[in-house]
C-alpha cells in the first residue's frame, strides 16, 4: 500500500514540477489568447497545407473564418511547394534515392491590412530511397514524407509568429500595461 502511495506522490510531484516550469507540448502554438478570430489565405481551404494552418490556429483558440471580419488577424500563406531532386542513381541509371525539399513562406496582417508578422520562411529537406520493383509502396512513403513536412513546417511556422506576436504590444494587454506611457507608432515587426 505504501509503494502505491509513494508512486502517486511521485508522479503527482513529477507533474507540477513540469507545470512549474512552463513545459507544454510541442504541437500546440503559442498565439496570443487576444487572437478571437483568423482567416487564412493563400492557399485553398481543404489542402495540407490548409487544414494544418486551421488545426493550429484552433488549437491556440482561434476561431477560423472563411472571410474577414471586424477583429481579424490575417494569415497569409505565401509559398506552400516541393520539390524534388535525384540523389543517386543506380548501374541502370534510374534513381536510387530522392531528397525532397518543402518551402512555407507566411506572414500575418491585421484587420487593415498592416504586417504584424514580416514573412517567416520554414524550408525542409527529406531523403527516401526509391525502389522501382516497389513503386506503389515507395509513392505512398513520399506522401507520407509530405505529409509529416507539411505538418512539421506549418508547427514551426506557427511558433516563430507566436513569438513575434507575442511581443507586440496591440496584441499582448500585459506589456501593454507597461508600456503606457510610451504608444507604439510603428506595429511592425523585424
Amino acid at each position: 500500500m505504501k509503494i502505491i502511495f509513494r508512486k502517486i506522490l511521485f508522479l503527482i510531484l513529477l507533474v507540477s514540477l513540469l507545470q512549474s516550469c512552463g513545459f507544454r507540448l510541442r504541437g500546440v502554438s503559442n498565439l496570443p489568447s487576444t487572437i478571437k478570430y483568423a482567416v487564412i489565405t493563400g492557399v485553398a481551404q481543404y489542402s495540407e497545407a490548409g487544414l494544418a494552418v486551421k488545426q493550429q490556429l484552433e488549437s491556440s483558440g482561434a476561431k477560423v473564418l472563411s472571410t474577414a471580419d471586424v477583429d481579424t488577424i490575417h494569415f497569409v500563406v505565401l509559398q506552400n511547394k516541393f520539390s524534388r531532386r535525384v540523389l543517386s542513381v543506380n548501374a541502370a541509371g534510374t534513381a536510387n534515392e530522392y531528397e525532397l525539399t518543402y518551402t512555407f513562406a507566411m506572414r500575418v496582417l491585421n484587420q487593415k491590412g498592416i504586417v504584424l508578422v514580416s514573412e517567416r520562411v520554414v524550408n525542409l529537406n527529406r531523403n527516401y530511397i526509391y525502389d522501382p520493383a516497389n513503386a506503389l509502396a515507395k509513392s505512398d512513403e513520399e506522401s507520407n514524407i509530405k505529409s509529416q513536412m507539411i505538418l512539421l513546417a506549418v508547427r514551426q511556422s506557427m511558433r516563430r509568429i507566436g513569438i513575434k506576436l507575442r511581443q507586440l504590444p496591440s496584441l499582448n494587454p500585459s506589456s501593454q500595461a507597461s508600456q503606457n506611457e510610451t504608444p507604439a507608432k510603428d506595429i511592425k515587426t523585424d
